[in-house]
C-alpha cells in the first residue's frame, strides 16, 4: 500500500480512507476493468465472430492488466472476494462459449471450453508484452488470432503422429535423479499451486520430510530455487531451438513448444507467471533468452508470411505461445490424448490469421 501510495503521491493512511486493504484495492482494479468487458459484450454479443473479436480486443488492449490480475493476482484474495470475481469471470466465459457453439458445429462441451480458452488466451497475450503498434492495430492483430482459434479444426485422432519422436526428445530433456532435483521438482508443484510468495522452504521440506532450513545445503535461497525452475525452462527451450544438423521451422519450433508445455505444464505455470519474483540480474538473463525464444519465431513467421510488419508478427507469436501456455495449465485438457494433435492446429491457425498491411492500412484511423 505505501508503493501505490507513493505512485499517486499520497500516504499509506490517505489511501486506507478509500480501501480497508490491499485485497480491496485489488479487488476495486479487477472490478473495473471486468466493468470494461462487460460493456464490450453487451455491444458485442449478437455479432457475427469477426466483429465480435473486434469489440472484445478492444477492451482486451485498453485494459490489458486484467488478465494477468486475474491470472496471477486473484489468489491472493480471500475465498469470499475471490468467489465474486469469479462469478463475474465466468459469465464473461459462458458468453464467449455460446459464440464458439454456436460456431463450432459438431465440437463437444469438453473442446468448446479448450476454444473458449484458447480466444481468451490470445488477448490475455496483450498483458504480458508491450507493443509497438498502435493501438488500434494491435486490436485487429488480437481480433484476427482470437477469431481464428474460434475456426481453428484438427482431424479426429488419438495421437500427434510422431510420438516416438516426442519420447525420444523428452528423455534427452530429463535430468538425472537427484536431491537437488527433488527439491527443484517439488517447489515448481508448489509454485504452480500457490504462488511463489505463498510457499516457504518449510513449505517445500514438509513435502520430501526434511526440515525447511535443510535445502539450504542444495540451494542458497528460495530464490535460487525459482531461477533454477526458470533456468530448466529456458535450457530446454534453448535446446529445442539449436538442436545439432536441424534447420527449425516455425511448425518445427511451435511443435516443439508446445510438446514441452503438455509434459511440462507446472514448470510452464511456474514460468509464464513468477519472472516478476525472480532477483534482479537473474531476471535481465531469463527475459534475454525468452526473448530469443519469441524471436526465432518471429524470424519463422517472417520466412511464411513477409507481407506482416514486425508488429503484427510479435503480436500473433505471442497470441500463439499464450493459447498454449493456458490451454496447458488451465483445466484439464493436458489429459487429452489428441491435445498435442488439438494444440498444433489451433497455434497454426493463429500464426495463419488473415491481417495483411493492406488490412491494416484499411482499419486504421
Amino acid at each position: 500500500m505505501a508503493d501505490v501510495a507513493a505512485a499517486v503521491g499520497l500516504t499509506a493512511p490517505a489511501i486506507y480512507r478509500h480501501y480497508n486493504s490491499k485485497e480491496d484495492l485489488l479487488v476495486a482494479a479487477i472490478s473495473r476493468a471486468l466493468d470494461m468487458v462487460d460493456e464490450a459484450l453487451a455491444l458485442a454479443r449478437d455479432m457475427a465472430p469477426p466483429e465480435f473479436m473486434r469489440t472484445m480486443a478492444s477492451a482486451a488492449v485498453a485494459r490489458r492488466e486484467t488478465w494477468i490480475l486475474l491470472q496471477r493476482e486473484l489468489r491472493h484474495l480471500s475465498p469470499e472476494q475471490r468467489q465474486l470475481v469469479e462469478e463475474r469471470f465466468r459469465r464473461i466465459v459462458r458468453a464467449f462459449a455460446a459464440l464458439v457453439r454456436r460456431e463450432g458445429g459438431n465440437l463437444d462441451s469438453q473442446e468448446t471450453g479448450l476454444i473458449t480458452t484458447a480466444i481468451l488466451a490470445t488477448f490475455a497475450s496483450a498483458s504480458v508484452y508491450r507493443s509497438r503498434m498502435p493501438e488500434r492495430a494491435q486490436q485487429l492483430a488480437l481480433a484476427a488470432a482470437a477469431t481464428a482459434a474460434c475456426g481453428a479444426r484438427w482431424p479426429a485422432g488419438t495421437g500427434s503422429g510422431d510420438e516416438g519422436l516426442i519420447a525420444a526428445r523428452s528423455a534427452s530433456l530429463v535430468p538425472a535423479p537427484d536431491r537437488g532435483a527433488a527439491i527443484l521438482d517439488t517447489a515448481i508443484r508448489l509454485f504452480a499451486a500457490r504462488g511463489y510468495q505463498a510457499v516457504s522452504l518449510d513449505d517445500i521440506g514438509a513435502e520430501l520430510g526434511m526440515a525447511g532450513p535443510s535445502l539450504l545445503y542444495y540451494y542458497a535461497a528460495k530464490s535460487d530455487i525459482l531461477v533454477a525452475a526458470f533456468d530448466r525452462a529456458a535450457g530446454w527451450l534453448a535446446a529445442q531451438r539449436h538442436l545439432p544438423g536441424q534447420s527449425r521451422s516455425l511448425a518445427d519450433l511451435a511443435a516443439a513448444y508446445i510438446d514441452l508445455a503438455v509434459r511440462e505444464r507446472l514448470l510452464f505455470s511456474v514460468y509464464v507467471w513468477e519472472a516478476v519474483n525472480l532477483p534482479p540480474e537473474a531476471r535481465r538473463r531469463i527475459r534475454a533468452g525468452l526473448d530469443a525464444d519469441v524471436q526465432a519465431w518471429c524470424d519463422a513467421l517472417a520466412d511464411t508470411r513477409p507481407e506482416l510488419t514486425g508488429g503484427q508478427r510479435l503480436a500473433l507469436v505471442h497470441a500463439a505461445r499464450a493459447v498454449v501456455h493456458d490451454v496447458v495449465r488451465l483445466g484439464h485438457w493436458h489429459d487429452r490424448p489428441d491435445i498435442t494433435l488439438i494444440l498444433r492446429a489451433v497455434v497454426g491457425a493463429v500464426l495463419a490469421a488473415p491481417l495483411t498491411r493492406q488490412a491494416l492500412r484499411r482499419h486504421s484511423p
